[in-house]
């Protein structure tokens, strides 16, 4: 893979984002509603793409998001289907789903997730996520 680490800054309308091919890690931080977030997640599909084809024995996933509109958490669902092929043979994929004290729609947002894909979810609560 050419990429092995991938850095996108964060702005008052799209996470930031870390994906590190040797840690095995990627992290959404902030809030996601991109302008055009077809455009603005094509990276992280490509970036996946690659590394699901030799991904690490676990990778982990930390969202610490506070808000998401309806095109991103389609983006969110196929990053999810697109990770879920990593335990179908069989890699470990843990999602650290960071949540602040009290916001209940983004907890429900993470068993939503839960739900629908074989991964294991942490849910963490905190005071700030960032």
């Amino acid at each position: 893979m050419a990429i092995k680490h991938m850095h996108i800054d964060r702005t008052a309308t799209s996470p930031g984002i870390e994906m590190d091919l040797e840690m095995g890690t990627i992290e959404f931080i902030g809030r996601s509603l991109p302008a055009n977030s077809e455009q603005f997640y094509d990276r992280v599909y490509r970036w996946l793409e690659e590394y699901l084809k030799e991904p690490r024995e676990r990778t982990t996933v930390n969202m610490r998001l506070d808000y998401l509109d309806t095109s991103s958490s389609k983006h969110f669902y196929n990053i999810f289907d697109k990770l879920s092929t990593a335990k179908e043979h069989g890699r470990e994929v843990q999602v650290n789903w960071h949540f602040e004290t009290g916001d209940e729609e983004m907890v429900e947002a993470g068993k939503d997730y839960q739900s629908l894909f074989p991964m294991h979810f942490n849910f963490i609560e905190v005071n700030e996520l960032f």
